[in-house]
């Protein structure tokens, strides 16, 4: 039977193989680590899209119209759904009389009060003019009464005639009759003037009930408003380009304010949460370029770019209480690196390639396919 033990050539040719091994098996896993380091990759990432609830707006009412159907896309400012509007309608209207009502009251009212301060200013005048009268009158009155007083004694000595003393006796009564009346023009006069300020302070007062002459208009504007604003409420359209999803309902389903009718997937902007170790995250900077790769999609990669990264997650063995945390009292002999959600645009499309939200996706950060 040979000899089958190896020779030293064979020996020394296998401890060499063997340290080129392992020697290529460090290279290689140094390589990869250092792809992963400055190429960072995950599978933990999944196609997300931005989503907006539509519910009934500050109406109640019966639909109408809804043209859609479940899982279908529309366009920006398509009609989504339209709500009975007739009883918003006849709200406009009603507004609109009380607007109408309201400036023709305040208008009604201002006149009154123009009309009062024209009428006080009248009065002054009138006062004014009265008491000019009187001063006249007084006048007149003193020298008819002076002359009076000097035709007497000339009347005894007969230098005078009886019939000039007489005259003189009937001018005297008549100017003091005419002090009397200017005197009582001039109490007429400030009787009206106290009732022109009368009727403007009560003018005033009808006014002063809304705060100032313009907030009664401004209140019936202010209602119109809303309930134009109720009656644009009644047809709502699409905010942009987005899929229908979870619509449940149907024309003569009657809603309430608040009542969520479907979703709309935003179609405008789809990006990929990714999430990283906290070891990678030094390598990933906001506008780096994402190879992208959907499972959905064997073979086929897209393009996107690293929009931010996430600043806090939740610490999964941490509960807070009653304002302390609670912490629970493991001992981890390893030690697992935490991740953070890394939000990464797409920037490709491909129609025959469309994204779902809840797509499974991998990433890797800094590689341009």
């Amino acid at each position: 039977m040979a000899d089958e033990t190896p020779s030293p050539y064979q020996q020394q040719s296998g401890r060499a193989l063997g340290v080129l091994v392992i020697a290529g098996a460090i290279a290689l896993g140094g390589w990869v680590w250092h792809l992963n380091m400055i190429h960072p990759r995950t599978n933990d990432a999944m196609i997300r899209a931005n989503i907006v609830d539509i519910a009934i707006q500050h109406v109640n009412g019966k639909i109408i119209e809804l043209p859609l159907k479940d899982n279908q896309l529309v366009h920006l400012g398509d009609l989504l759904y339209a709500i009975d509007p007739r009883p918003f309608e006849a709200a406009v209207q009603e507004a609109n009389a009380e607007l109408q009502l309201a400036e023709k009251e305040v208008k009604g009212q201002m006149a009154d009060i123009k009309m009062a301060e024209a009428k006080v200013l009248q009065s002054e005048q009138n006062i004014q003019s009265a008491a000019a009268e009187v001063k006249r009158a007084q006048a007149e009155e003193n020298y008819a009464s002076s002359y009076l007083a000097r035709l007497k004694p000339l009347e005894r000595q007969q230098f005078v005639t009886t019939n000039a003393l007489k005259q003189a006796e009937a001018n005297q009564r008549a100017q003091l009759a005419a002090v009397h009346d200017a005197e009582a023009k001039v109490r007429a006069a400030e009787a009206a003037l106290n009732s022109s300020h009368q009727s403007r302070s009560a003018s005033e007062q009808r006014l002063a009930q809304f705060g100032n002459q313009f907030a009664r208009v401004q209140q019936a504007e202010a209602k119109l408003r809303k309930a134009q604003l109720d009656l644009e409420y009644c047809r709502v359209y699409a905010p942009f380009d987005g899929y229908i999803t979870n619509l449940n309902t149907s024309v003569g389903q009657f809603v309430n304010t608040g009542e969520k009718l479907f979703a709309l997937v935003d179609d405008t902007t789809w990006y990929v949460i990714a999430n990283y170790k906290e070891t990678y995250l030094r390598y990933i900077q906001p506008g780096m370029p994402v190879d992208v790769f959907l499972a959905a999609y064997p073979g086929r990669h897209f393009k996107g770019e690293v929009q931010g990264i996430g600043w806090a997650n939740y610490p999964d063995n941490v509960e807070v209480k009653d304002a302390l945390p609670t912490v629970e009292r493991t001992l981890n002999w390893v030690v697992l690196a935490g991740r953070f959600p890394v939000r990464i645009r797409l920037t490709e499309r491909d129609a025959d390639h469309p994204f779902r939200m809840g797509m499974t996706a991998f990433t890797s950060v800094g590689v341009i396919h």
